[in-house]
């Protein structure tokens, strides 16, 4: 087990005196043990009350073998993903009619956020719908045009066989020498020519034909595309009954929150003009910068763990991944942009947030570590407090320490502990800032006692 998990609230069995800084010392009477006294010594042992205890948030943990990470700490700010964030905007101008939700509403997707009335509208309405009337049209024609170049390419060969006939024929007639009349050759030459003619104008038309079909087909498409351009920039119209053709109907792009609301009913709103934005905040992104100085020792932490926390040592507030870091400096700046993905299903991070980033490198898991609330500082020096003896009898006694590799967690303890000790984890700097105690020997402590001045016996001289 860590010595993280061990943590408990260190007041059981420890009921013992404390004495506070500004009061004398106080020794203890007869009969009820060894006298003890406060003390200026800061290594003295420090005895805490029940209620110090819990004043000063005192808390032990046992010294354990745990995990340790390398890692660069940075600062950045929360911002809503590219791909969830959305401006809600009319292509048109218009008038507004409706406005279904107000900032801090719950959308889904596909619910109706506005409605504007727009005669530019429903003027790209009905040119759509002449696209499509068009486009109708010239399909109709390609189709005409390619059963015309089907018939004129069966008709083609037939044309081209006739001649071919006719040109032997011409032949035989020819080879006969003088027992064929002469005028019977030149007519079944002009025949022969006559059919070549007509099969070649058959040739030509089947090729002007395919042209034409082809045309035909690259105007529909090309009107098609001016008609799906158009078109887009209609917001869908399927949801809530039918719509006229000037109402534009605006629908939430995302599951989300409605962030602002910039229309009123009755406004007339400009093409482009915000009327109001939906995001969806349950994954962010965290954008930093890497000091220059760090950058190689992130080149390699793509995909590495970043915990997000409110401020420096405050609370974990999401976990998160690099998701890119930028190959260029920033001239001015000399940082290098880095982007963290982290997901936030209880919307704890919130655009606009500054935050403190924790990128882990590397671990070792075989270290001795203690918390790092658990270290106190005084000048080069650094100490914890062990916990020492049972009961009524329980201390705790300063001790240095030498430490190694730190993150956000916890210290690795390189020399001064060893696993098995309870120190204090937490509201270790409170207890430096109490006074120690000594035992005082009963002789010192009679002797420490004036006597008291000839009189009455109550300390009044007569």
């Amino acid at each position: 087990m860590s010595g993280l998990a061990r943590i408990s609230v260190a007041v059981a069995g420890a009921a013992v005196v404390f004495s506070i800084a500004f009061l004398p010392t106080v020794f203890a009477h007869e009969g009820h043990g060894k006298p003890t006294g406060a003390t200026f010594d800061p290594n003295a042992p420090k005895k805490v009350s029940e209620a110090t205890a819990v004043a000063i948030g005192l808390q032990t943990a046992e010294v354990d073998f745990g995990n340790v990470e390398d890692v660069v700490r940075l600062t950045g700010v929360v911002a809503a993903r590219p791909d969830s964030h959305f401006a809600i905007a009319p292509a048109f101008p218009g008038v507004v009619r409706s406005v279904a939700v107000q900032p801090g509403d719950t959308v889904r997707k596909g619910d109706v956020l506005a409605e504007v009335d727009s005669p530019e509208a429903a003027k790209a309405v009905y040119d759509v719908q002449r696209l499509e009337a068009e486009i109708e049209r010239l399909l109709a024609e390609a189709t005409r045009a390619e059963s015309q170049a089907a018939a004129a390419e069966i008709e083609a060969p037939a044309a081209s066989k006739g001649a071919e006939i006719a040109e032997a024929e011409v032949e035989r007639l020819r080879t006969a020498g003088e027992s064929v009349a002469a005028n019977l050759l030149a007519q079944r030459s002009a025949d022969a020519l006559k059919l070549r003619t007509e099969a070649s104008l058959r040739g030509v038309a089947v090729t002007q034909a395919r042209a034409e079909v082809e045309s035909l087909r690259r105007q529909a498409a090309a009107t098609k595309s001016a008609a799906d351009a158009l078109r887009a920039t209609l917001p869908p119209q399927q949801v809530g009954g039918p719509v006229a053709p000037g109402s534009l109907r605006f629908l939430s792009p995302v599951d989300g929150v409605v962030v602002s609301r910039d229309a009123l009913i009755g406004q007339g709103v400009a093409a482009g003009a915000t009327l109001m934005s939906v995001g969806n905040f349950t994954a962010v992104q965290v954008q930093g910068e890497v000091p220059e100085a760090l950058v190689q020792r992130l080149a390699g932490a793509d995909n590495a763990t970043v915990r997000v926390r409110s401020g420096s040592g405050g609370e974990l507030i999401g976990e998160g991944v690099v998701r890119f870091l930028s190959p260029v400096i920033d001239a001015t700046k000399r940082t290098a942009h880095v982007l963290i993905d982290v997901d936030n299903p209880s919307g704890a991070l919130r655009p606009g947030q500054f935050v403190d980033l924790v990128v882990v490198l590397n671990r070792n898991d075989a270290a001795v570590v203690v918390p790092a609330s658990a270290i106190v500082r005084e000048g080069p020096l650094q100490f914890v407090f062990v916990r020492e003896g049972d009961g009524e009898d329980v201390t705790f006694r300063k001790r240095d320490v030498a430490t190694g590799v730190r993150d956000d967690r916890v210290v690795e303890i390189t020399q001064g502990l060893v696993p098995g000790d309870v120190i204090a984890a937490s509201g270790a700097f409170g207890l430096s800032q109490l006074r120690g105690f000594v035992a005082v020997d009963a002789t010192q402590a009679a002797n420490a006692i004036p006597a008291p001045a000839a009189g009455d016996g109550h300390g009044h001289k007569h």
